[in-house]
């Protein structure tokens, strides 16, 4: 007797939000080690702790948003069963992509901390748009993603 189940919509597509979440994950964490160090700093020298490096530490935290959004497009397309291999393949390399780039804006955000270190009332504004422009990546490789998805059989 042979059992038979089709799942609709299903490839593997958890892999684009894991795989950014992992992203996510070392990007605040490499973050948070900044800010520590900038916070270690301003107490070592009696200075009121900068704010603007727990911002920097949550920014990577939206490519883990980014990544779920694909995911939904991905199993929304609902397509071929045939095609899960691909989709899977697919879905890793995107989610690749948006890791890159909450690594890299949390080694942003590190060195920006360092900066903040030196002098926590100039580059500010610098930082954040740095930041921004690798969260651009991260968004163009979901938005790219997802207009690379075929229609539903």
């Amino acid at each position: 007797m042979t059992l038979l189940t089709v799942v609709n919509g299903f490839g593997g597509h958890a892999i684009a939000l894991g795989i950014a979440g992992v992203g996510s994950a070392i990007g605040t964490g490499i973050a948070a080690m900044g800010a520590m160090g900038l916070w270690k700093q301003s107490i070592k020298d009696k200075k009121k702790l900068p704010s603007l490096a727990l911002a920097m530490v949550g920014m990577p935290l939206s490519q883990v948003i980014y990544g779920m959004i694909f995911m939904n497009s991905l199993i929304g397309a609902n397509l071929n069963p045939d095609s899960y291999m691909n989709q899977m393949v697919f879905a890793l390399f995107v989610g690749i992509a948006i890791a890159a780039s909450a690594i890299m804006q949390g080694k942003a955000g590190a060195a920006a901390c360092a900066n903040l270190a030196v002098d926590d009332k100039q580059g500010a504004g610098m930082y954040i748009a740095a930041m921004g422009i690798i969260e651009t990546v991260a968004l163009l490789s979901m938005v790219f993603g997802m207009g690379a998805i075929p229609a539903g059989a």
